[in-house]
């Protein structure tokens, strides 16, 4: 059979459209960053009932080569840790509210903050097509970004104190400005997946994913765990000190101006001493920026794109009770100092980091969504488990079992670390799986796209689990009269009023949505399932529109 000649602008050979029933295919070297990029041979095509097998069945066996990306690699978690520094400060606020007793109503209202993550793809397309070509396409977004949010963390500590306080005043201006902070992260996070997708060879771009999720983890304990620690006048005085001081080693305003200042430096050191090559995804840059939307506009109409994003916003509803978003301010509730839980989230920092580089070669593969629906039933077991916690809290902390409390860590660790651990193997998959299909010429905007659609799955079911916490809660005056209590401020004031005494929690509303959670996963598992099996085993032209109309008539000038 006469070979057909191999497209010049073709990136990984696509196997059907190459070559239908051939029997080797040679794939041409690559330019980008500088460097030849060489896909090895691909494997003969097989026959199987006398048909022949499809692209996505047939696999290239590209070997991970590190040589002359170890820099790029560190570079990535550089960029990423810097990444989970705003996450964990935001974190860190939370806690200050749980242990200042603010309401789950005005928690759901800072929880607004992580809506940025969710909307970004709004303003994804101007981060490909907007850009100096003298400075480059991703450092002309993310070192000004950085910067701007090293002076904003340096704004915030000099307002904090009088912000975080109950008062819908102060809790506003506090919502507002992370809100902003959390919108230039999310620019930030633009611009690095994006440029993820040509820092790295195609035979190492596995590796981002690990980049990814342990950069974040130490950005994340950086920002939250050891500020939680350092500032905690008990943990100090245990551990830190000789003798007994007041107050921590480390203030809420110092922490702020401290990573401000290293924001700064870092914008500023990426500027001068990284540089941003340019590379054939970069001729995306003649759509203008008209053209670029029309282009999302074809994607998100996509078949395979709309039901994709349906699937996934079910999945996180069914597990919207059962993340730390929801439980650790219920244990914390029930008793758990929050040192004692910053502890344990120490103590996952080397999980966070290590686990994604062990189960890397296990979520890279040709379908790594398996491992997403193959987990849930372990998720929704680990989801009761944390139900039971939660009850039996108070009876070992400071009930009738409290001599018992250390081997009640003992079990509340456990289940920190298989729940960190399942967390992390499903973010691991849906990570491989966005980078699989992602259009490398349009990197930023493809992989904010398939980002918005995990992110905003796990922001709406997160802020209507705590919202919904007050209204499914049922309390009542601890004298036993007939008034039943809502909400938790007209609860006291009410039974402080009428009956002299307070308000008792007769059925705890996260309890009630740990059924509804429980319930609703196993629907997902049973209903669902099949659809998502389905979907990744789709061709990659299914995910893309850039076999015709405007990305491939400008890549082929």
């Amino acid at each position: 059979m006469a070979n057909k000649e191999l497209p010049m602008d073709m990136g990984l050979v696509d196997l059907e459209s190459a070559y239908c029933g051939a029997n080797v295919i040679i794939a041409k070297p690559i330019e980008e960053n500088g460097r030849e990029d060489v896909v090895e041979p691909v494997v003969s095509l097989e026959r199987r009932n006398g048909e022949d097998k499809t692209s996505s069945d047939v696999q290239k066996v590209i070997k991970p080569n590190l040589k002359g990306d170890r820099l790029n690699v560190a570079l990535l978690v550089l960029l990423y840790t810097l990444q989970g520094i705003p996450i964990g400060i935001t974190l860190a606020i939370r806690a200050y509210m749980q242990n200042k007793k603010v309401s789950y109503g005005q928690q759901a209202k800072f929880s607004v903050v992580d809506l940025p993550y969710s909307l970004k793809l709004l303003w994804a397309p101007l981060v490909d097509v907007v850009y100096s070509q003298r400075m480059g396409k991703r450092k002309s977004w993310l070192v000004p970004v950085q910067f701007s949010i090293g002076l904003s963390l340096i704004f915030i500590g000099s307002n904090i104190s009088n912000w975080l306080m109950e008062n819908d005043t102060h809790m506003t201006a506090l919502t507002y400005v992370f809100f902003c902070v959390n919108a230039l992260a999310a620019t930030n996070d633009i611009a690095i997946d994006g440029w993820t997708l040509t820092l790295l060879r195609r035979e190492n771009i596995g590796y981002a994913s690990t980049c990814n999720t342990s950069g974040q983890a130490l950005g994340i304990a950086f920002g939250y765990v050891l500020f939680i620690l350092f500032e905690s006048e008990e943990f100090c005085n245990k551990w830190l000190r000789f003798t007994a001081q007041k107050g921590g080693i480390v203030s809420m305003e110092g922490y702020l101006y401290f990573w401000g200042i290293m924001f700064t430096v870092a914008s500023t050191s990426i500027a001068f001493f990284v540089k941003d090559r340019f590379n054939q995804a970069d001729k995306i840059s003649k759509i203008n920026i008209k053209q670029i939307y029309k282009v999302l506009w074809k994607i998100i109409n996509l078949r395979t794109m709309r039901i994709f994003t349906l699937i996934m916003l079910a999945y996180e509803m069914s597990f919207s009770s059962m993340g730390s978003f929801v439980s650790n301010p219920k244990f914390m509730e029930y008793g758990v100092a929050k040192e004692d839980m910053a502890l344990v989230d120490l103590s996952l920092i080397p999980i966070k980091i290590f686990i994604p580089i062990l189960i890397s070669k296990f979520t890279s593969g040709p379908r790594p969504l398996k491992i997403l629906y193959k987990t849930v039933p372990y998720r929704l077991m680990l989801g009761i488990s944390s139900g039971v916690l939660v009850y039996y809290t108070p009876y070992f902390i400071s009930g009738e079992y409290h001599n018992w409390s250390v081997y009640f860590f003992l079990f509340y660790e456990l289940h920190r670390i298989l729940r960190l651990v399942l967390l992390v193997v499903v973010y691991l998959s849906v990570r491989s799986f966005f980078l699989r299909i992602s259009d490398r010429r349009i990197g930023g905007t493809y992989m904010s796209l398939l980002n918005t659609i995990w992110y905003l799955g796990i922001a709406v079911s997160r802020i209507s689990a705590l919202g919904m916490l007050n209204l499914l809660t049922v309390k009542q005056c601890s004298t036993g009269r007939a008034t039943e209590c809502r909400f938790k401020t007209v609860n006291d004031e009410d039974c402080e009023k009428f009956a002299g005494d307070e308000c008792v929690t007769v059925l705890d509303g996260y309890f009630v949505e740990v059924v509804f959670c429980t319930v609703s996963g196993v629907v997902w598992y049973l209903a669902l399932r099949k659809v998502l099996e389905n979907l990744q085993s789709r061709e990659q032209s299914d995910w893309q529109v850039n076999d015709v109309g405007l990305i491939y008539s400008v890549s082929q000038e």
